[in-house]
């Protein structure tokens, strides 16, 4: 694998009624479906020449992004619940402040805390993630790798890429929806970002919704 671009999620309905995301499933927004369909358009630019294997979380709101996406790559998404966001347990469908209710306090270290009941820590999404990664690893296509997923999952995926140790997850990076992030390995066998939280393609969605 020589490029994984990494793909967030559109506007989804529950970033605007206050309740908290995590595993809370939620449609795309008329502007979410728009924002897909214009990162679908550049990727399509991009990757005109490339094979394209496309992956997506199960939940509506990835899942949904990547089938707008697909279409203008011609690629059909693979959906997992491996590439889901933090699992936030009973907190899911919650309101921010019935979420806060069920807060468990924070334990050291924080890598490990579980911050509801039923929910997994960071450490165990990052493993739940990089056992998915890993997959790849004895992969010796060309091909790219594209996956859509939700902000904190991205955030685990670029600490995989970057090889970072665990210690360092509370290295954060800005995730915005639709938002895209290119990784690649240079031609001195480095991995690094080529592109990171990119909206420059969604400019236009605002306006006229594509």
């Amino acid at each position: 694998m020589k490029e994984l671009i990494l793909i967030r999620h559109g506007e989804a309905e529950h970033l605007l009624s206050g309740v908290v995301g995590g595993w809370t499933d939620t449609k795309l927004t008329e502007l979410g479906r728009a924002q897909a369909k214009c990162t679908g358009q550049k990727l399509a630019e991009w990757l005109s020449d490339a094979a394209v294997r496309l992956y997506c979380s199960d939940l509506s709101r990835a899942k949904e992004t990547a089938q707008i996406i697909g279409r203008a790559l011609g690629s059909e998404p693979v959906p997992g619940e491996d590439l889901r966001e933090l699992n936030n347990g009973i907190a899911a469908n919650l309101t921010a402040g019935e979420a806060d209710k069920v807060r468990n306090p924070i334990t050291e270290p924080v890598i490990d805390w579980v911050p509801y009941p039923e929910a997994e820590s960071w450490r165990m999404m990052y493993a739940r993630l990089s056992a998915f990664m890993d997959k790849f690893k004895n992969d010796t296509s060309d091909d790219v790798i594209l996956l859509v997923s939700h902000s904190n999952a991205m955030i685990s995926l670029i600490h995989y890429w970057l090889e970072f140790p665990p210690d360092m997850f509370k290295v954060s990076f800005d995730i915005e929806p639709c938002s895209i992030t290119r990784l690649r390995i240079n031609k001195w066998g480095e991995r690094t970002i080529a592109k990171l939280n990119d909206t420059s393609h969604l400019n236009h969605a605002f306006v006229s919704f594509c």
